[in-house]
């Protein structure tokens, strides 16, 4: 009468019942799956995996696996190899959508890989840049002086100080503006960053300013400007050789996006698609 009594104190331990339902699990899935725990029943993990494991863990603790550790590693994969083989086996891959995104992009990798093989020539990049050179385009540069007066005062006031820093510039004299964050100097700022500051168009205005004199007034975003041009440097296509590394990354790019497609059309073609809608059944 002692062993039932104890067997039935050891079901009770919180251990043996994970157990007893992981034995339970176990033989459930072998009744279902026979076949699958026939078949497919070796791993090897050669020096190729095991390489690969090491620079894993080189990569991220930034120095090699102890052998303990390597242990570890390998027995690691060998359990991720056999979760990863059953799963299959029971189907769990089956409709599940964060699988099935995972696995377009692994390839999807395959045609970016494919692409960065690729060792463009000279030739090739030089013509890419004459078909797209919007993309590579520098923009204009300028260097210039200003005098600023804000636009929130009486315009009858504006008008006068606008009227009386005119004529103190252009007889050389020294005009003081209004208080503002804005710099008094700006040094080869692009005509983008410009206009981001001052608002939309005003490097347009400053293209045509002769240089080393004061010119203005010029109207912003910002308020009324007086600009001393002080240099203007046109933008346009460089030479491949001072951009190769960004026209190539261009390059690689649009092929991957081309090599995509095409994969992406060579696979449509070899399937029957039906889609089967409320409207057309």
């Amino acid at each position: 009468m002692a062993m039932p009594h104890r067997l039935t104190t050891l079901a009770k331990e919180p251990l043996i019942q994970i157990l007893l339902i992981g034995a339970l699990l176990f033989a459930l899935y072998s009744a279902l799956n026979p076949q699958a725990m026939q078949d497919d029943k070796r791993i090897l993990v050669d020096q190729g995996q095991i390489n690969s494991l090491e620079q894993q863990f080189a990569r991220a603790w930034q120095r090699k696996p102890t052998e303990e550790e390597l242990q570890g590693l390998i027995e690691n994969f060998v359990i991720e190899e056999i979760y990863y083989r059953e799963a299959l086996a029971l189907g769990i891959d089956k409709n599940d959508p964060v699988i099935r995104r995972r696995l377009r992009q692994k390839m999807e990798i395959y045609t970016d890989n494919l692409a960065n093989a690729l060792a463009p020539s000279d030739e090739q990049l030089t013509e890419y840049l004459e078909q797209h050179p919007d993309k590579f385009r520098t923009d204009d540069h300028y260097s210039f002086r200003q005098v600023y007066l804000s636009i929130d005062q009486p315009q009858p006031e504006l008008r006068k100080r606008v009227a009386e820093a005119e004529r103190a510039l252009a007889e050389g004299e020294s005009v003081s503006g209004d208080p503002s964050l804005l710099p008094t100097e700006f040094e080869n700022v692009s005509g983008r960053m410009l206009d981001k500051t001052f608002g939309q168009g005003f490097a347009l205005q400053l293209e045509g300013l002769g240089k080393k004199a004061w010119q203005g007034p010029i109207r912003s975003s910002m308020g009324i400007h007086f600009i001393r041009l002080e240099e203007h440097t046109p933008g346009g296509l460089p030479e491949l050789a001072s951009i190769r590394g960004k026209v190539e990354r261009e390059w690689r790019f649009d092929r991957a996006q081309a090599l995509d497609a095409s994969f992406r059309e060579g696979l449509l073609a070899n399937y029957d698609i039906t889609v089967v809608t409320d409207k057309n059944q």
